[in-house]
């Protein structure tokens, strides 16, 4: 059976923060500080606030008191420089600042010599504001998760390479050459269908039908049901879900027939019929496999629904008139009889459909012999 193409399914890669997102509607207020080293004033010390979000930077120097005042700047995560009025650099921190309850003013104290910042809340915190330190500096924040991003788009540039390699291998039905970037992809991500799918199609082609029947089993396992699925309603991505069942199904059926497991293979193809939005290639492999058994009334039931959903198809018309040939041969029925009207007519329309196709020069033998067969027959009638 045609082995459906691999889908690329590149992954959108993660950009690398270069910075924080900016936040809306950031509340604003009074910033007041005081600079010391072990409790003393550090006047003329240059204060450098950061905003991480806002994006806002605000520089100022203490007076001879170490204090200093922002009088309007948002709240929220700052990076924290200090430098000594010699312009030595005294401390670097990531801190938040934010107001106490109602009040539009925070305060923070600063002791370099301690390189944190404090709590500087007075008896009132309506009227004074705090500070927290953040349980991790905002720097590393970011130094850890850039390294987590970057390891996720190195994942995801090595799952893309494999895949393209992959699907690069069964478009030019490279099967041995796809076997190892499809195992190391199911590796990867054991639960994705598509991956498990495509393994045991290249497993399939190769003849380790055993194995392949695995990877399959495993993909419509990690499919999930997909009986209820509409595909007139549903989204895309269901639907081609639920084709992918069907088609794993089939190509299961396929694998078992190869193995000689009949009825694993008929049990296989009928839920892939049962799935597929046009089961014709589900019905015409039940149709051949109950043609290989010789059975008359499964051959023409599946042959018959084939015919159905795609009368243009020229193969089904020539099992079916092929076994109601053999059914009614003499040396099975013990008597010359004409065979059933149905045998002529399902050959000839093979003929019509596909007139040099595979079988057209022994189809058209058949129908020589259905001829002599029904002379022979007519005769034994005027005898009697």
């Amino acid at each position: 059976m045609k082995n459906a193409l691999f889908l690329v399914a590149l992954v959108t890669l993660v950009t690398a923060l270069g910075h924080a997102p900016a936040r809306s509607q950031t509340p604003t207020g009074e910033i007041r500080g005081t600079v010391t080293d072990s409790s003393k004033p550090q006047a003329g010390a240059t204060v450098t606030l950061a905003n991480v979000y806002s994006g806002k930077s605000f520089k100022i120097k203490t007076d001879d008191f170490g204090n200093f005042v922002i009088p309007d700047a948002p709240y929220g995560y700052y990076d924290l420089d200090v430098a000594s009025a010699e312009g030595d650099k005294l401390l670097h921190q990531q801190i938040s600042i934010m107001p106490a309850e109602s009040s539009r003013t925070a305060t923070v104290k600063i002791d370099v010599s301690q390189s944190k910042t404090t709590s500087a809340v007075p008896n009132d915190p309506d009227t004074y504001g705090g500070i927290r330190v953040l349980p991790e500096p905002n720097t590393k924040n970011k130094r850890k998760l850039n390294k987590e991003i970057q390891e996720q788009n190195e994942k995801v540039s090595e799952t893309n390479a494999l895949i393209l390699q992959a699907n690069a291998a069964v478009l030019d039905k490279r099967w041995q050459d796809a076997l190892a970037p499809l195992k190391e992809l199911t590796g990867m991500e054991p639960d994705n269908w598509e991956y498990l799918g495509e393994l045991g199609d290249a497993q399939y082609n190769l003849g380790q039908y055993q194995e392949a029947i695995g990877s399959y089993e495993n993909g419509i396992l990690a499919a999930g049901d997909v009986s209820g699925i509409n595909p007139e309603t549903a989204e895309a991505d269901s639907v081609s879900r639920k084709t992918r069942v069907s088609h794993m199904l089939n190509n299961e059926g396929n694998a078992y027939n190869k193995l000689h497991k009949t009825n694993q293979a008929m049990a296989a193809y009928t839920k892939a019929a049962a799935l597929a939005r046009d089961p014709s290639m589900e019905y015409f492999n039940l149709c051949v496999t109950q043609y290989n058994l010789k059975n008359v009334e499964g051959t023409m039931a599946a042959c018959d629904k084939a015919i159905s959903t795609d009368p243009h198809k020229a193969e089904p018309y020539y099992f079916k008139g092929a076994l109601l040939l053999y059914a009614n041969q003499p040396a099975l029925t013990g008597k010359v009889t004409a065979p059933p009207s149905g045998a002529a007519e399902a050959l000839k329309k093979y003929l019509e459909l596909s007139p040099d196709g595979e079988h057209a020069n022994e189809v058209r033998q058949m129908l020589n012999y259905l001829a002599a067969l029904g002379r022979a027959a007519a005769g034994n009638a005027k005898k009697n």
